[in-house]
C-alpha cells in the first residue's frame, strides 16, 4: 500500500498559546475517529507525527533549550520537557487505541541523536517492520541529546520530511490551524485569500509574497516560509496538503481533493 504520513501540528492537538499545557480534547477525539476511518479503508500505510505545542514550546523558549543545554537548570528543564512532551504523547495514543488503532511510540530522543542542533539521521528499519505488521508508529516532534550542545530541539517537521524521502511516501498533510497557505496573513486579515495550488510554476511568486509578510515580523510567515523551501527542496515528487485540521472532516476532505486546503507538488525531475 501506498505510503501516507500526517502531522498533527502543535497547534492543533493543543492552545499552543496557552503558558502552561493545555490539549484541545475534542479536536484529538475527532482526528482520531477520521485516522481510524482511513486505517481500516485499508489504502494506505500511515505514520502519524505530532507537534508539541504547549506540552513544549513554553518551558523550551523560557529556558533557551533550542541553544543547548549549558547549565543546571537547562539540564532539568531539558528533562521536564521530556516528560510533558511525553504526556501529551500519551493522550494521542490513548485516543489511538480507545479506537481499535494498534498504535506504537516512537519518542525520538530514544534513538536520535544531532550535532550543534544538525540533524543527521536515523535508521528507519523499526518503522518498516511496525508497518510490515500493520502497525501504526507515531513519533513526535522532541528534545534529542546533541553531542556538541548537549540537547537540542528535533522537529516533527524533519521527521516528516526525513521519513517521506527513506520510505518513499505518495502523499504527507500538515494540518495547521489554518485553512492553508494565504497570499496575507489569515489571522489579521479575515479576507486573506488562500492559495489552492502551490507547484514549479507559481513558486517563485509565492514565495516572493511570503518574503514581504516576514519583513513585517510575522512569526507565521516565517514559519510558513520556511515550510514551503523544506517542501520544495525535500519533498519533490511528493504531494503534500497544508489543511485546518481544527475543521472537521479536512483531514478526510484532503484526500478526496474536497474542501479549503493548499495543495503542493513540485515535479522531482527539476534539480538545484
Amino acid at each position: 500500500m501506498s505510503l501516507l504520513i500526517i502531522k498533527l501540528g502543535g497547534s492543533v492537538i493543543t492552545y499552543k498559546d496557552s503558558i502552561t499545557p493545555k490539549p484541545r480534547k475534542k479536536v484529538i477525539k475527532q482526528l482520531t475517529c477520521e485516522i481510524a476511518k482511513l486505517y481500516h479503508h485499508k489504502k494506505h500505510d500511515i505514520i502519524l507525527v505530532h507537534g508539541a505545542g504547549s506540552y513544549g514550546h513554553p518551558i523550551v523558549k523560557r529556558y533557551n533549550l533550542h541553544k543547548g543545554m549549558k547549565g543546571s537548570q537547562q539540564i532539568l528543564a531539558c528533562s521536564q520537557t521530556l516528560q510533558s512532551v511525553s504526556v501529551l504523547n500519551t493522550l494521542v495514543i490513548d485516543a489511538l487505541l480507545s479506537k481499535g488503532l494498534p498504535v506504537v511510540s516512537l519518542p525520538p530522543h530514544s534513538f536520535v541523536t544531532q550535532s550543534a542542533s544538525n540533524f543527521t539521521g536515523f535508521d528507519v528499519k523499526i518503522i518498516k517492520e511496525y508497518l510490515a505488521n500493520k502497525q501504526l508508529p507515531v513519533l513526535f516532534g522532541d528534545i534529542v541529546t546533541d553531542n556538541q550542545w548537549g540537547c537540542s530541539i528535533l522537529s516533527g517537521d524533519t521527521v516528516i520530511t526525513y521519513l517521506a524521502q527513506k520510505l518513499s511516501a505518495e502523499k504527507v498533510i500538515f494540518l495547521s490551524d489554518v485553512d492553508g497557505l494565504f497570499a496575507q496573513d489569515p489571522k489579521t486579515n479575515p479576507k486573506a485569500e488562500l492559495i489552492p495550488t502551490i507547484n514549479d510554476e507559481n513558486i517563485h511568486n509565492v514565495l516572493s509574497s511570503l518574503k514581504v509578510r516576514e519583513s513585517k515580523r510575522l512569526d507565521v510567515t516565517g514559519e510558513m516560509y520556511g515550510k514551503v523551501m523544506s517542501i520544495r527542496k525535500n519533498l519533490r515528487g511528493i504531494e503534500v496538503i497544508i489543511a485546518n485540521g481544527l475543521k472537521k472532516y479536512s483531514l478526510s476532505k484532503a484526500l478526496v481533493k474536497n474542501g479549503r486546503q493548499t495543495r503542493l507538488y513540485f515535479a522531482s525531475s527539476v534539480k538545484f
